[in-house]
């Protein structure tokens, strides 16, 4: 794990309970990234002797109202003047002495804490076996504009917005009047899928691993949102404000119909559409899609085809569907649904695999399946992070 000079600052400031609301939210995205980065800062946290040091010179600050500099000075001239064997005098010795003796004393105080955390980050490195992961249900957020960061409940059925922030049976999330001209930002980890139903009555099921960003309230000539991952839209009709998607270097716009987008991918993005027409905008070229038809983005150059649009929605009904579908696409798939890092231990040998899977069942139980087909799993965890070691 590489620490950034960035987020060792902000652990500094953690530490030191100076966090500003915005470099809370930037502390909290590194945390989420992957359980690596939970496990490094909490064993970081546990570390008395950093914590204990810490405190003690917030308590010396704290105690003396003398400022550090002033105290660095009067100790400078007491050790002058004790010093026999001076050889210049007490004025030129504070102006010689001072800019190293406050160097030393600003490095001193930074390596105790930058040397902390820099022994963390080559932890002992732990290998544990593992017999099987569970379905995750983590919980979404929704981090607003003004600072604001929101949990989302994936038990109250689908998050509207409106002129407040509620779910579908009602219960109120954000009670006040939400501005005119927040955006939000809204989240989902590992194993969760969350349902969003937009100002205008547009509704959009997220899939894992999904960033979504909208305005809360639309603009009168114009509906815009971005987003980051996979998502399905059922778009309310418009024919005066056509509602656009941008996402990884394509916008697609719409007066209202069913899609889904897929950009897990950075180099090839997929739009495939259910019902309506949309039409699809990358690098000056222009596709306009019917229902069963295909959009891909790929190296920036656009195609289309003909496809079964179920094959590329059933991710919406919790399950995974393969049909003719290579094995390195499969894993992706999977490893993004239970959190995992697909390694492979040797060039693999062309493998189509075939069937539905839910994805409430546990990882093993999906292993099984997979391993008719003549693969051989190995899952560990290692350092706090899931590893599935695959041959055939």
């Amino acid at each position: 794990m590489r620490l950034t000079d960035s987020i060792k600052q902000l652990i500094l400031k953690y530490i030191g309970d100076n966090l500003s609301s915005d470099e809370k939210a930037d502390l909290k995205r590194w945390l989420d990234e992957s359980a690596q980065h939970r496990i490094f800062f909490k064993e970081l946290l546990d570390r008395d002797d950093l914590i204990n040091d810490l405190n003690q010179w917030s308590a010396l600050q704290e105690s003396d109202p003398m400022d550090w500099n002033e105290r660095l000075k009067t100790k400078t001239l007491e050790t002058i003047h004790t010093t026999k064997a001076a050889k210049l005098s007490p004025i030129r010795s504070i102006k010689h002495l001072i800019p190293y003796a406050a160097a030393l004393l600003c490095i001193g105080l930074g390596s105790l804490i930058y040397i902390a955390i820099n022994r963390q980050i080559t932890p002992v490195n732990s290998r544990i076996v593992l017999h099987d992961v569970q379905a995750q249900n983590n919980q979404a957020e929704i981090r607003l504009s003004n600072g604001q960061i929101l949990p989302i409940s994936n038990h109250k059925g689908a998050l509207v917005s409106g002129h407040h922030l509620q779910y579908e049976d009602g219960t109120v999330l954000q009670s006040a009047a939400l501005n005119a001209n927040l955006t939000a930002t809204v989240s989902t980890p590992a194993g969760t899928m969350l349902q969003l139903i937009l100002e205008d009555g547009s509704q959009i099921t997220l899939n894992a691993k999904t960033i979504l960003k909208y305005p809360l309230h639309f603009a009168k000539d114009k509906r815009v949102v971005e987003i980051d991952g996979e998502a399905y839209f059922k778009i309310a009709k418009n024919k005066k404000v056509p509602f656009q998607v941008v996402s990884n270097g394509q916008r697609i716009e719409v007066t209202g119909t069913e899609f889904n987008v897929n950009t897990y991918t950075k180099s090839k993005s997929s739009t495939t559409l259910v019902e309506g027409a949309i039409n699809l905008t990358a690098n000056g070229q222009t596709l306009h899609l019917k229902p069963n038809q295909q959009a891909i983005l790929t190296s920036g150059q656009l195609s289309q085809k003909t496809v079964d649009p179920y094959h590329y929605i059933a991710w919406i009904d919790n399950k995974f569907y393969f049909n003719e579908t290579d094995l390195q696409t499969a894993l992706q798939l999977i490893g993004q649904w239970y959190d995992l890092q697909i390694i492979y231990k040797q060039p693999m040998k062309e493998t189509l695999l075939y069937g539905e899977i839910q994805r409430t069942k546990s990882l093993s139980a999906v292993l099984k399946i997979l391993e008719r087909s003549h693969i051989k799993f190995e899952l560990i965890e290692e350092n706090g992070i899931r590893k599935l070691f695959v041959s055939n």
